[in-house]
């Protein structure tokens, strides 16, 4: 990806994880749950291309790198949100889903997927699914 293609991207994952944390952090449960999709079997994941996978880890990798350089470092949720949100934008099919890891003390995850593959937030063996989500 030539750099300025990269720059804009970086920048566009700033803002969708700034919007994602404030969501996050200020919106009542329900207008969240709203915010996030409605719950819907696993195995009706669309299919996506190989190369729109390829894309949309490429493009979770960047927003990853840009939470880790935000001062309040965004945890799983915003960063799912803003990873989500970026590769619709591309038109690039994808999944949220929300677990909990299985050892005490319990703790929730998010990470986002594309054709079945993790494409975001993974490794997840260690984590039990609650929900799909989409939008």
């Amino acid at each position: 990806m030539p750099r300025t293609r990269t720059l804009l991207l970086a920048g566009e994952a700033a803002v969708a994880l700034t919007g994602a944390t404030l969501a996050v952090r200020s919106l009542g449960q329900r207008r969240l749950m709203r915010t996030l999709g409605r719950a819907t079997p696993a195995e009706t994941e669309e299919t996506v291309r190989p190369e729109r996978v390829r894309r949309a880890r490429r493009v979770a990798g960047i927003v990853d790198r840009v939470a880790d350089l935000l001062p309040w470092h965004p945890v799983c949720l915003p960063r799912a949100l803003a990873t989500r949100a970026l590769l619709r934008r591309r038109g690039i099919a994808c999944e949220l889903h929300l677990g909990i890891t299985g050892t005490a003390p319990l703790a929730a995850h998010a990470w986002v997927t594309a054709g079945g593959a993790v494409v975001q937030g993974g490794p997840i063996g260690h984590i039990t699914p609650l929900a799909t989500l989409r939008r």
